[in-house]
């Protein structure tokens, strides 16, 4: 027999190791790592100070060299703008010179002349030009300046009041684009005023532009020299001049035309190509010209990247190279000696401990280890012998000690079971106890009904001839059966059985008859409010059990609100939105509101279960709510509760409202008893009954009213007679019947006879609240409750047939 222990793993420990203070996740994380790894680990911690040193310096260098190239590319800038400062110069000099040659008369025969002989000694200048204060153009170098329409650039000119620079134009004399400079040429007594103009030829520009990278120019090579006016207009460039000259800079660009001070953009040029651009902006000092020269970056920076990646590149190859070596070192040097101690744990893990560690030499810490692992395994095996030794004694005294449980077990499952049979004896003793004394209560009353009925009826046969003394003991023994109606009505509110009496109600007056009687009941400390939409729809509810349901509300209320609070009634007609159990349709809200403590979610779950409730026992009974929503599910509508803790309840009882008013059997119309000579027809009742003393009692009263009444023993053979011998103009049922019962008779009786009037008679009715709902909606039916007189139910047989014959004209 072999016990299995567990044996530590040499990859699970921690103590002692340096990362044990390390937080929880990277503890566990580094439990499963080898030693090997670790090593690894250790060499790579050891490496990256290096290697974020090596990053530093080349983001340090590359840094500097882009500072470098920024300042470079705005010092071309400048160099560039001086160039372009020159050739306004020398505008501004010719233009001079020509002022003074035109002291005389402008409009003189030799003007032209003398400015073509001006010209000749500047070559870059297209032409030269006086321009009067009108825009025309009254002498020029070049004799087709002077015919034609005055060009933009003469137009330009009136406006001009000092030294300047215009703007690009182009024209069919001069298609590769000309700049003008205008300088004011002053009114004098001898001749008229105006403005000079000297034409900067942009092709002559552009080759003075290339000119400018020649042997030991301080412009650089890869450089993009380009000038260009206020408006952003290219007038110049050493590179594709012809194709970029008179368009405007790119649109990130323009940000050049309002700048103020030199500065650089990195940005795609209009070429398409990325560049570094430095720029002197257009200001008056340069005659509102910008300077740009553009660098391709990558072509600057190529030599430092190459020499940073070499640098990474070798650090890499080093850093490889003593992962391998160190990964090497630890597999001789710790991995195998640690899959030996390995080796020898999983033997003993699965219960081997003769197995022994090798390479038990002492100078090693791997060495000490075997030792001490081997030292384990031998104490673990005599421990082990020990314990089987042990566990057999401990088998014997658990089986004895077993044996003994399972008798003590079977001898209390024998008691309980004993118990349960005496406890069911004992509940059904107390049942037959209490149907006992129900029934003798039941008996006690009858009798006394019973007396009173028989010795009546003894009586009135005795004196059949003295008709006051008949009418006194008719009343006798209907006194009688009105007590023996009245137990029944207690039995079946004991049973929860009777149905609800529902009548029209108007809410908003009844919720106003309460007002009074809750804030004399609730106290002083209860302010109780009632808010009643004016002109609310009609419900079709039991007066009493409504009213009954508001005080319990109202009383559950006050206990909420301990120290004093609102009371709020409030009652509003609306559409049910997410209201579980509610139909689609129009209801009046009757909503109780109160301030008090509220209730938690936990509470409010349950609030409406029966016998459910948070008061001290003797306090409350927790039938409020559950009778509350009885009633408004009885009544076609439900009940909602919203509550909160310490913000007060809102419990809100929906009612449908009625569509039309229900035919109200307090006051019939009684027909007139019909004529024996057949004048009239007698209406024709079908009633249904299984008790033939009841059914012939009902029939002769009928009859005795001025009906024609046939007799059906039940709902089957009264349909038979409804298709045999119909139609017939008014039913009266019974509700329970064999078979067939009341509610099924009557709807396949209008089935068969659509719009047939009925009546149900009933002592029970199960479903008597939606039955009157139905009444009250249809016109056609209505509820008789038993018993019930001959005159009472002639009465509602005759409101029936008028209301019906109302509705027929």
């Amino acid at each position: 027999m072999h016990q299995t222990f567990p044996v530590p793993d040499l990859k699970t420990q921690h103590s002692g190791h340096p990362d044990f203070n390390l937080p929880t996740q990277w503890r566990r994380g580094l439990a499963g790592l080898r030693v090997s790894t670790r090593l690894l680990l250790i060499i790579a911690a050891c490496l990256a100070p290096t290697l974020a040193l090596q990053v530093a310096v080349s983001w340090s260098q590359l840094s500097e060299r882009r500072a470098q190239l920024d300042d470079l590319a705005v010092h071309q800038a400048e160099l560039l703008g001086g160039t372009v400062e020159s050739i306004a110069n020398g505008a501004r000099i010719l233009l001079g010179a020509a002022a003074e040659l035109n002291r005389l008369p402008a409009h003189g025969a030799d003007c032209g002349p003398r400015m073509a002989n001006l010209r000749q000694h500047a070559p870059g200048f297209a032409f030269v030009a006086l321009v009067d204060s009108e825009g025309r153009v009254g002498c020029a170098s070049d004799p087709a300046l002077l015919s034609g329409e005055n060009p933009a650039w003469a137009s330009a000119a009136t406006g001009v009041r000092t030294f300047t620079a215009g703007r690009f134009t182009r024209s069919g004399v001069h298609p590769g684009g000309v700049l003008p400079f205008y300088l004011p040429f002053p009114s004098q007594a001898e001749g008229a005023g105006g403005t000079l103009v000297a034409a900067l030829d942009l092709n002559w520009l552009e080759h003075q532009l290339r000119g400018l990278k020649h042997a030991g120019s301080p412009f650089l090579s890869s450089g993009v020299l380009t000038v260009a006016d206020a408006d952003g207009v290219i007038l110049g460039r050493d590179v594709r001049h012809a194709e970029f000259v008179g368009q405007p800079f790119p649109p990130a660009a323009m940000a050049i035309t309002r700048a103020t001070t030199p500065g650089i953009l990195r940005m795609r040029s209009i070429d398409g190509t990325e560049r570094l651009i430095g720029y002197t902006p257009p200001t008056p000092a340069n005659c509102n010209l910008s300077a740009l020269v553009g660098f391709s970056e990558p072509e600057l920076m190529g030599d430092i990247e190459h020499a940073l990646l070499r640098g990474v590149t070798l650090l890499a190859a080093v850093s490889v190279v003593v992962f391998f070596v160190t990964l090497l070192a630890a597999r001789r040097f710790i991995t195998h000696p640690t899959q030996r101690l390995l080796a020898a744990a999983r033997q003993w893990r699965s219960g081997d401990l003769t197995a022994r560690a090798r390479d038990c030499d002492a100078g090693s810490e791997f060495g000490q280890l075997a030792i001490a692992w081997n030292a384990m395994a031998a104490v673990l095996r005599q421990r082990e012998d020990e314990l089987r030794r042990h566990a057999g004694e401990m088998e014997a005294r658990v089986a004895e000690r077993t044996r003994e449980l399972m008798e003590a077990n079977a001898r209390l499952q024998a008691e309980i079971a004993e118990r349960q049979q005496t406890e069911a004896a004992l509940l059904q003793a107390q049942k037959v106890q209490a149907v006992g004394q129900l029934a003798g209560g039941i008996a006690h009353d009858f009798n006394n009904v019973l007396q009173a009925v028989l010795g009546g009826v003894s009586l009135i046969r005795r004196r059949a001839a003295d008709g006051p003394a008949v009418q006194r003991l008719a009343g006798m023994v209907e006194d009688a059966a009105r007590r023996g109606e009245s137990v029944t009505r207690r039995l079946l509110a004991f049973s929860r059985r009777e149905e609800l009496r529902a009548d029209t109600l108007e809410v908003g007056a009844l919720l106003h008859g309460l007002h009074e009687v809750l804030a004399a009941t609730l106290g002083s400390r209860i302010r109780v409010l009632v808010e009643a939409t004016p002109g609310l729809p009609h419900v079709f509810a039991d007066r009493g059990q409504l009213e009954t349901v508001l005080v319990n509300l109202a009383t559950n209320a006050r206990d909420a609100m301990p120290a004093g609070g609102t009371l709020t009634l409030r009652a509003e007609q609306r559409r049910p939105q997410g209201v579980e159990g509610l139909a689609p349709g129009d209801y009046v809200r009757i909503t109780v509101t109160d301030t008090g403590e509220g209730m938690c979610p936990s509470t409010l779950a349950r609030a409406s279960e029966a016998f459910f409730t948070t008061k001290p026992l003797g306090q409350g009974t927790g039938l409020g709510l559950a009778m509350a929503r009885s009633f408004a599910q009885g009544s076609g509508g439900a009940l909602e509760i919203v509550s909160e803790a310490g913000r007060g309840t809102e419990v809100g009882l929906w009612l449908p409202v009625m569509a039309t008013n229900p035919v109200a059997p307090a006051a019939p119309a009684r027909p007139a008893r019909p004529e024996t000579e057949g004048r009239y027809r007698r209406p024709r009742v079908l009633l249904v009954d299984d008790e033939p003393i009841v059914r012939d009692v009902l029939a002769t009263q009928l009859a005795d009213a001025g009906f024609s009444v046939t007799e059906s023993p039940d709902g089957n053979a009264a349909l038979t007679q409804l298709r045999q011998g119909g139609p017939f103009d008014i039913l009266v049922t019974d509700l329970a019947m064999p078979g067939l019962d009341g509610v099924a008779l009557i709807r396949e009786a209008q089935r068969s006879q659509p719009g047939l009037p009925a009546i149900l008679v009933t002592g029970y009715a199960g479903e008597a609240a939606s039955l009157a709902v139905g009444a009250a909606i249809a016109g056609s039916f209505t509820l008789l409750r038993k018993p019930v007189t001959g005159v009472e139910l002639a009465d509602h047989v005759a409101a029936l047939l008028g209301a019906r014959a109302e509705a027929g004209t």
